[in-house]
């Protein structure tokens, strides 16, 4: 289940929706497990049951489709000449641009919206 979080910048606190730990089986959890990386969290038990990590092995198979899809999509759009610069896939693990270039994603447009991105944070 998805679940969207409207969170205030200016707060320095987000509360995880008891509905959500419920959903999970974490409600009742003394202890978890937070990996973080820049744009996402996963949160888990620190000690998944053998049913519980097939599951979530599910759960990140589907969410790795969905922001496959939306790449290959949005990649398509954009796709053209980027300005001369560093590539900026270099940063990226050659392993999983290849599996984005196999699903159909155009490297030209992720090269786009990537300096598109950038331009937008300057």
């Amino acid at each position: 289940m998805k679940f969207n979080l409207h969170h205030d910048p200016e707060r320095k606190t987000l509360t995880i929706p008891r509905a959500a730990l419920q959903i999970s089986h974490l409600a009742d959890a003394e202890e978890l497990l937070l990996y973080a990386s820049e744009g996402s969290i996963l949160l888990s038990r620190s000690e998944l049951s053998t049913r519980e990590a097939i599951q979530t092995l599910t759960n990140l198979g589907r969410i790795a489709g969905n922001l496959m899809t939306q790449l290959v999509d949005a990649s398509q759009e954009m796709a053209g000449q980027p300005e001369e610069r560093e590539d900026p896939l270099d940063e990226f693990d050659e392993g999983t641009l290849e599996d984005l270039m196999d699903c159909g994603a155009d490297p030209d447009g992720l090269r786009m919206l990537l300096l598109m991105e950038e331009t937008a944070d300057e």
